[in-house]
């Protein structure tokens, strides 16, 4: 058996149960999306807990949480001589720029978003040379001037450290920081030439991400040994610029290298799109890990903020039992009715090839994880529902390349799946329900994913099929969290005018609803 943390209870260890309680309840009362969630003081374990299908143990996508295992790559590369801060991208990758153009671009620009190079976030990544589009990309300042959060200057650092050394990221990884902490080799998204995005593109679960940042409360010392190197893991997490003057609270207070600093009095916290976070609170020896699925971070950060503020006072001992049942309750993400089954129709349109009007946006994907991906998805173009013979429903779609099966579950109780998807293995857990004679309601949640895509098959009397199409985290919303997130907070109208107008057709390229032919 490997690695497990020890376990202790709040009051033992300093911290108040009834704030860690109240961050719960608010979240599951407020829908704030939290897949699971560990609380650690001093290495130990005070609380902990999921909503299934996800497991303490089950690989989570960590979009820009990412950046900060990038960033602790870089400090090995430092640390062994390898690399200088003030090494030219040129250096490494001259071949891209014959007339010097990017020549003043450093490495510490890369690792302080300082960069000055805009590559937008929907860029079209499918096969393409991912160092040429960063190389290509237009300066819009001098680099050192201002702080910009642009995802390819982590993929750059990923790139120069593969070329350096000769390996994956994730090879490079593994000796350094991995196995010492007994975490599995992870997997990560790479570009043609088998560098690892860097910025975004990392899978592990809640467990391995929490032994990483408590090895760097630690100082990055894990059972008596300095694994990461510590006078480089103290400059990537302390203030190195300023980032933002304005928006969601914890983008404002500076950067350091792939580590935000906080709002909250001598903390730190590696960050990622949809929740995806870990923070170190220096000197009370405590480490928070949350893994969500939420369209709006700040409402996170501010519930946390809000737990904080009484986190470390005098613990509450009523509420240590209260908080270990409530953690024990978080039950299903996905719950529907179970209702009689429409017999008649599951039969009528078994094997039948429901064919759609699609797009190339069309995905069992979330579009946050479609759009940066090298392999594409989407142009999803038929369905085809299948009455198996022992009763089961399945539910098969052809989507780019790849034809995909999946038993629906019929019971409200999940059925684990595995797809393909955009060239990557996922598993696909599933739940559906006639929740009116003529609607089919089906859910899939990838297991490694913070998404639930909702299909709602409508069958008239006329013979004709639609199927509406949405997901959580929505697309609208998210809309108004990047903006807020690169600094223009938009007034409450403005924002009420984005989800009117824009939003619908966002949605129509990105979620499009299908009409069956």
């Amino acid at each position: 058996m490997g690695f497990e943390f020890e376990r202790a209870s709040c009051c033992e260890s300093g911290i108040n149960p009834k704030a860690v309680y109240d961050f719960i309840k608010k979240a599951e009362d407020n829908n704030l999306g939290i897949d699971s969630f560990m609380l650690l003081r001093g290495g130990r374990v005070v609380a902990e807990g999921c909503h299934a299908p996800y497991t303490m143990h089950s690989p989570h996508v960590l979009y820009s949480m990412s950046k900060s295992i990038t960033a602790i790559a870089l400090l090995y590369a430092l640390e062994e001589g390898k690399i200088s801060l003030d090494d030219s991208i040129c250096k490494f990758f001259g071949e891209y720029d014959k007339k010097g153009k990017n020549e003043i671009i450093t490495v510490r620009h890369l690792v302080t978003m300082t960069a000055g190079k805009m590559v937008g976030m929907a860029k079209n990544r499918h096969h393409k040379d991912w160092i040429k589009i960063f190389f290509n990309a237009p300066q819009l300042f001098k680099p050192g001037k201002t702080f910009l959060y642009i995802n390819d200057n982590f993929y750059m650092l990923s790139a120069i450290i593969s070329k350096i050394y000769g390996e994956t990221l994730v090879d490079f990884l593994y000796p350094r920081l991995f196995a010492p902490l007994e975490i599995e080799k992870p997997v990560w998204e790479t570009d043609d030439f088998g560098y690892a995005a860097g910025g975004w593109g990392l899978y592990m679960s809640i467990t391995d991400v929490a032994k990483i940042m408590q090895c760097c409360a630690n100082g990055g010392v894990w059972n008596g040994t300095q694994i990461i190197p510590k006078y480089w893991l103290s400059e990537a997490t302390r203030f190195q610029v300023p980032t933002l003057p304005k928006g969601q609270i914890d983008v404002t207070k500076g950067y350091g290298y792939g580590f935000w600093r906080t709002s909250i009095p001598d903390s730190y916290r590696a960050y990622g799109l949809h929740g995806q976070v870990g923070y170190v609170f220096e000197k009370e020896n405590t480490v928070l890990v949350v893994q969500t699925g939420i369209s709006k971070d700040e409402l996170l950060s501010r519930a946390i903020d809000e737990m904080c503020e009484n986190l470390w006072s005098q613990p509450d001992e009523a509420y240590e039992e209260k908080l270990r049942e409530l953690l024990a309750s978080l039950g299903d993400k996905d719950n529907l009715p179970v209702e009689p089954r429409s017999t008649e129709l599951e039969e009528k349109y078994s094997q039948k090839a429901l064919k759609t009007h699609s797009s190339a946006f069309a995905s069992m994907l979330h579009a946050t994880m479609s759009t940066v991906m090298n392999e594409p998805s989407g142009r999803t173009d038929r369905f085809i529902l299948s009455l198996e013979k022992n009763g089961d429903l399945h539910l098969i779609w052809k989507e780019g390349f790849d034809v995909n099966e999946i038993n629906l579950g019929m019971n409200n109780e999940y059925e684990y799946n595995k797809v393909t998807l955009a060239g990557m293995k996922f598993t696909a857990c599933t739940k559906a329900a006639w929740t009116t004679p003529r609607v089919l309601t089906v859910y899939v949640r990838l297991l490694e994913g913070c998404h639930v895509r909702r299909l709602v098959f409508v069958f008239d009397n006329e013979g004709r099929v639609i199927v509406r199409n949405d997901s959580f985290p929505d697309m609208p919303t998210l809309a108004v969290h990047y903006m807020d997130f690169s600094g223009f907070p938009l007034a409450e109208p403005l924002e009420r005018l984005l989800k009117k107008h824009v939003a619908p057709a966002v949605l129509l390229l990105g979620e499009p609803n299908f009409r069956i032919r």
